[in-house]
């Protein structure tokens, strides 16, 4: 298991290169992993954005299988956006909260965007794993990746290496579980395909 000093992985696979700017308070307790892909072809695009950017995860891999931790683990990243409702989507809500989920959801005179807000609002209150991670207890993991033909990249071979090792070391490190484990749009409102090739087992 990987050394953490002062929210850092210290390990020769990690490449330091942590942004002020994407912290945004203590993280207190991690209960998930959320695993992303930039969307970009390149690392260094997304570092690039990451400069000025308040939005972003923790650790960011390259198509070289270069490992960057650009948020310390001990610090929010904004990198989950709104959460669905989980029993609504598994079709495990009681009556009551099916009842409510569906009012959000379908509340006339209310824009999209409002409504999505008002339900991760909603879900927000519940306690892990009542509902999907947030910002507040998870840790994002971006793996480079560009979307051609409307589809986002199958990483390479030694992606998919540094995925498994940063999993298995932050899985180690917060007693994690296999069903801790998400792909962002399993959790959020995201292209299907973002991280469906992304292999972490």
């Amino acid at each position: 298991m990987a050394e953490i000093n002062d929210g850092k992985l210290v390990d020769g696979k990690v490449t330091q290169k942590t942004f002020s700017n994407l912290e945004h308070g203590s993280l207190s307790a991690v209960h998930a992993l959320v695993l992303h892909q930039t969307g970009g072809s390149t690392a260094e695009g997304t570092l690039s954005q990451y400069k000025t950017s308040t939005i972003g995860a923790h650790f960011l891999i390259d198509k070289d299988g270069t490992i960057y931790q650009t948020c310390r683990v001990d610090k929010i990243a904004w990198h989950v956006g709104n959460i669905q409702s989980r029993c609504y989507n598994e079709k495990a809500c009681t009556a009551d909260e099916k009842k409510a989920v569906e009012l959000i959801l379908y509340q006339k005179k209310t824009s999209y965007s409002t409504r999505i807000k008002n339900l991760s609002d909603h879900e927000a209150d519940k306690d892990y794993p009542a509902r999907y991670p947030t910002n507040s207890d998870s840790l994002g993991i971006e793996v480079v990746g560009e979307v051609a033909a409307g589809k986002y990249a199958t990483p390479t071979a030694t992606q998919t290496a540094s995925v498994k090792w940063l999993v298995a070391q932050l899985k180690a490190t917060y007693s994690l579980s296999e069903t801790d484990i998400y792909r962002h749009p399993v959790v959020s409102y995201k292209d299907p395909s973002e991280a469906e090739n992304v292999e972490w087992k």
